[in-house]
C-alpha cells in the first residue's frame, strides 16, 4: 500500500516561521489545521492560530503554556517544539503553505475515490458520485473573497455608471438589445427557452450561441435531438446568408453561394463553440458532459432539449416526474458549475385550446417544476404558425415575439420586434 503524500519539513517550517514572526499568520489565512498531516504539527498550528485570533503573542514559551493548559503538551512534546524552532524558517512561507494545501487536497481526492468504490457504486453511478464529490472538494478548497464594503463600493458605482451610459448590464449578450438590458446572463443560472413545436427553439438557441461566440464567449452546445451536421448547417447558413435548404446539396448552389459558404466556413473555423450531439442521453450523461465542458473553459451551455433526456430512476411513462427530476438536477448543476445553462423545453398542449396562442407561464405547469427551478423563462411565439388565411399568414411571415416571462434578476419584457429568417433559420432584432 502506498503511503499518503506528505511533507513533514514543510509543516515544521511553517510552525517555526510563525513562532519567529507572528506577522506571517496573514499568509496562513486560508490554511486549516486539518490540512496538516502530522498530529504534532496539526495540534501546534491549531493552538497557535487560536492564540493569534485572540491577539495573544505566539512564541515557544506561550505556545507551550497554552498546550499545557488544554492538556495537549504531552501529545506535541516540549522537546519536539524545541527541535522545530531550530529548523530554518521559511523565507517564502506562502510557498510552504501551498505545498501543505496541495498535499492535503491530493489526500482528500484519493480518499473520496476510495470511499466511492467502497460504497459499492458501479458504472455511471460511480462516475457521478466521484465527479460530484471531487467538485465539492474543489468548492470547499477555493479561497474566500470576503471584502469590506468600503473596498468595493467605488468599483461598484463605476460599474453602475458605465452600465447606465451604455444601457447594458453586466453579463453576456444574446444579440437582442431589449432582452439583454433586462436579462443578466452570467454566473450560475438556469434559463429556459420554451415554445410549442415548430416555433424555432433550436433556431433561437443556435442564434444566441453564435452571437455569444462572436463576443469571444466560449459556448458549449449539447444537442440531444439534432445531429451536429444539421446544427453546423444552420451556423453556415447564418454566416453565409445562403438558404439552409440548399446547404449540403452543392449541385443546387450557384458559384457565389459556394464562395459564401466557404467564406463562412473560414470564419466558423475560428469559433470557440464546443459541440456534443451524442443523441438520447440519461441525466447522468448530460451532467457528466456539462462538467467536462465547464472544465474545458466553457462559459455558457445550451441543452437541446429537456424532453430528450432520460432518467433511469424514473419509471417509463411518468413524464411529469421525469421532467421535474431532470430540471431540478440541472438547476443544481448550474449552481455547481457557476455558469449559465440554457435548457430548451416544449410547452404543453393547453395553449392550442386558447384563442390567444401567446405563451404564458402556466403553459409550463404540466411539464414539471420547470417554472420553479428556472431563474428565467424565455418564450418564443410566431403568430404565422397559427394563422390559416394565406394572405394574413404572408403578412405575418417572419414576425416573432420573444417574451421574458420570468426573470429573477430583473423585469419581465415582451419584445415583438423580432424577425425570423426562414431561409437561414435564425432570429434577429427588427426595427
Amino acid at each position: 500500500m502506498r503511503l499518503p503524500e506528505t511533507n513533514k519539513e514543510a509543516e515544521q517550517s511553517v510552525i517555526a516561521t510563525l513562532l519567529m514572526n507572528n506577522k506571517d499568520f496573514q499568509a496562513c489565512e486560508f490554511l486549516e489545521p486539518e490540512e496538516f498531516y502530522y498530529k504534532q504539527t496539526r495540534l501546534a498550528y491549531e493552538t497557535m492560530r487560536q492564540m493569534h485570533h485572540k491577539k495573544h503573542p505566539v512564541d515557544l514559551v506561550t505556545l507551550g503554556e497554552e498546550l499545557k493548559k488544554h492538556g495537549n503538551l504531552e501529545s506535541v512534546g516540549a522537546g519536539y517544539l524545541a527541535k522545530v524552532v531550530d529548523i530554518a524558517p521559511a523565507f517564502n512561507i506562502k510557498h510552504h503553505v501551498k505545498i501543505i494545501k496541495d498535499l492535503a487536497l491530493t489526500r482528500k481526492i484519493k480518499e473520496t475515490c476510495l470511499s466511492a468504490v467502497d460504497n459499492q457504486a458501479t458504472g455511471d453511478d460511480l462516475l457521478e458520485c466521484v465527479q460530484s464529490e471531487i467538485l465539492k472538494i474543489h468548492s470547499s478548497t477555493t479561497e474566500d473573497a470576503i471584502k469590506p464594503l468600503s473596498d468595493i463600493i467605488i468599483a461598484h458605482i463605476e460599474r453602475i455608471e458605465k452600465a447606465n451610459e451604455t444601457e447594458q448590464e453586466a453579463g453576456f449578450k444574446l444579440g437582442f438589445p431589449a432582452i439583454d438590458r433586462r436579462l443578466r446572463v452570467k454566473d450560475g443560472k438556469l434559463i429556459i427557452i420554451a415554445g410549442r413545436p415548430g416555433m424555432g427553439k433550436t433556431a433561437l438557441a443556435v442564434t444566441c450561441a453564435r452571437n455569444l461566440d462572436k463576443q469571444g464567449v466560449k459556448v458549449g452546445f449539447l444537442s440531444i435531438e439534432m445531429p451536429e451536421s444539421e446544427i453546423v448547417d444552420r451556423w453556415v447558413a447564418m454566416e453565409s446568408k445562403v438558404d439552409s435548404s440548399k446547404i449540403g446539396k452543392y449541385k443546387g448552389l450557384e458559384k457565389k453561394d459556394i464562395t459564401a459558404v466557404n467564406d463562412a466556413a473560414s470564419v466558423l473555423f475560428e469559433s470557440n463553440i464546443q459541440i456534443d450531439s451524442t443523441g438520447s442521453l440519461d441525466i447522468l450523461d448530460v451532467k457528466r458532459k456539462c462538467r467536462k465542458m465547464a472544465q474545458a473553459g466553457v462559459q455558457v451551455i445550451f441543452i437541446d432539449q429537456l424532453s430528450q433526456i432520460g432518467n433511469r430512476k424514473i419509471k417509463a411513462g411518468e413524464k411529469t416526474a421525469l421532467f421535474t427530476e431532470n430540471c431540478t438536477e440541472l438547476a443544481r448543476l448550474k449552481k455547481e458549475l457557476g455558469i449559465p445553462i440554457f435548457l430548451l423545453c416544449q410547452l404543453n398542449r393547453e395553449l392550442n385550446n386558447r384563442q390567444n396562442k401567446e405563451p404564458i407561464l402556466s403553459d409550463l405547469k404540466q411539464t414539471g417544476q420547470i417554472e420553479e427551478d428556472a431563474d428565467a423563462v424565455l418564450f418564443i411565439h410566431r403568430p404565422e404558425e397559427y394563422e390559416t388565411k394565406p394572405e394574413v399568414k404572408q403578412h405575418l411571415r417572419g414576425r416573432s415575439v420573444l417574451i421574458l416571462a420570468k426573470n429573477r434578476s430583473g423585469p419581465t419584457y415582451r419584445d415583438d420586434k423580432i424577425i425570423f429568417s426562414h431561409s437561414t433559420t435564425y432570429f434577429f432584432q427588427g426595427m
